[in-house]
């Protein structure tokens, strides 16, 4: 191509950029998404923003999170979660998101802008209302990335506050992986990542439930520390 007919940057359409984040946390062993309510189109939708002119993505990020979220930038720290591009995404015009995801203890969302509502593993809301754009297949690749973590490692996000029973611990788990695990299987897999809990005279700790006193465990492990496998589910038994 000669210089005469090579087109410039000002030749080409520029789509909008967006940042949308899903704030994921388990609330009574049930899987949650923080949405919030958008009143121009009177829909639900993740909570984003439109990137302004010279700002950075990360600049981005931490205005949805101070501006629209009410979290604190300096401790809530989003990852990259994936590019959602397809066109006809967004009905006001062409906007590519650049999708985040963090999850977050249900306690540091008391005060969050927004409704902390129960999700499906597909990334439907479990009240069946249907959110905006395509906020459902962001919220699913959210859910399914962490997942992914949680089939790996023992709280990689720290969702339980510790110390913590391996009952309260499996429970999150299942309540994120959407299945039932085996309890001995869990707890054998799980121990040799978990630091037992001592008390000041040197006895072990523990917490009474509805039944026998229960050890109280926190984690001990490197974060390159995993299980190794699969973990293994209840297939119908009791837990």
């Amino acid at each position: 191509m000669s210089a005469r007919t090579r087109a410039g940057l000002s030749d080409y359409p520029r789509p909008n950029v967006a940042v949308d984040i899903a704030v994921l946390t388990v609330v009574d062993a049930t899987l949650c998404v923080v949405v919030q309510r958008n009143t121009d189109s009177e829909g639900v939708a993740l909570p984003g923003r439109f990137v302004r002119e010279r700002h950075t993505v990360e600049e981005t990020v931490r205005e949805v999170l101070e501006l629209k979220l009410g979290l604190s930038p300096d401790h809530v720290r989003p990852h990259l979660l994936a590019v959602f591009s397809d066109p006809d995404r967004d009905p006001r015009g062409w906007t590519i998101s650049i999708a985040h995801a963090v999850a977050l203890p249900a306690d540091e969302l008391s005060d969050v802008v927004g409704e902390v509502a129960p999700v499906t593993s597909d990334g439907q809301l479990t009240s069946g209302e249907r959110l905006l754009y395509d906020h459902e297949q962001i919220i699913a690749a959210a859910t399914d990335n962490l997942r992914e973590r949680y089939e790996d490692q023992p709280d990689p996000d720290n969702l339980l506050r510790a110390p913590y029973t391996l009952s309260e611990l499996r429970e999150l788990h299942e309540a994120i992986l959407g299945r039932r695990l085996m309890r001995d299987s869990f707890n054998r897999r799980v121990q040799p990542l978990l630091a037992a809990e001592i008390t000041a005279d040197g006895q072990p700790a523990t917490r009474v439930g509805g039944g026998r006193p229960a050890r109280l465990y926190s984690k001990d492990a490197p974060p390159t520390a995993t299980f190794g496998w699969r973990l293994p589910s209840a297939e119908g038994r009791e837990k």
